[in-house]
């Protein structure tokens, strides 16, 4: 009796020690913080007719909005976090001179958020037209950046040729927008002239300026 009364006691304890291993176990396994899941932009649609110059919806369907981009990180201890498109209103005026053969537009991105963010580059711009999306081209600007506090503006520039052809030329529907190392883009009303040449010149037809290259309305 003592014999069996000494093996139950070992296989009791035995299985006690393996429960609280276990426990060991699952406390580590709940204590591991998980992977924190990357901001996301939602897949992009075809906005529904957009408002004259405000922001709306994200890249249509034809083409690709060409999308900016700087390398600046998202954040980070010390610095500040660069400015998302849901941070964003973006609205298009027409900004030409007199007549001056080149266009002009101005982009205005108005921080409207409750914190600062910063901005820097070249945004993505497609023109969409008649005969597909027209990307823009960068100029050879430089952009050092900005910050902007709630509620503060930048703007930059799009240029392009007037059609003095005489004939219809390229129809422009609208305009993409995509803020620098942004993936969602919006969608507005071109409010520059209603066309654009066709041409078989390689030149570019349209360009566009960094972060802080135009002030408002020119």
């Amino acid at each position: 009796m003592n014999r069996l009364a000494v093996t139950a006691v070992a296989v009791v304890a035995g299985l006690s020690l393996s429960a609280c291993g276990g426990d060991d176990d699952a406390t580590d396994t709940a204590a591991a913080p998980s992977s924190p899941s990357a901001t996301s932009a939602g897949t992009p649609t075809q906005s529904s007719s957009p408002e004259e110059g405000d922001s709306a919806g994200t890249a249509p369907e034809e083409g690709a909005a060409d999308q900016g981009s700087t390398g600046q990180e998202s954040g980070g201890t010390g610095k500040i976090e660069r400015c998302h498109t849901d941070d964003l209103t973006i609205k298009a005026s027409d900004a030409t001179i007199g007549d001056d053969p080149t266009k002009a537009v101005a982009v205005e991105l108005r921080n409207t958020s409750n914190r600062s963010c910063s901005i820097k580059g070249f945004a993505g711009v497609n023109l969409l037209s008649s005969e597909g999306a027209i990307p823009a081209t960068r100029r050879d600007q430089k952009d050092d950046g900005t910050t902007l506090k709630a509620g503060e503006p930048t703007f930059f520039g799009i240029f392009y040729k007037g059609n003095d052809s005489g004939g219809s030329g390229v129809k422009i529907k609208g305009l993409v927008v995509t803020p620098p190392d942004e993936r969602k883009s919006v969608t507005l009303k071109w409010p520059g002239e209603p066309s654009l040449p066709i041409t078989d010149s390689p030149e570019t037809t349209v360009e566009i300026g960094p972060m802080g290259s135009m002030g408002q309305g020119g």
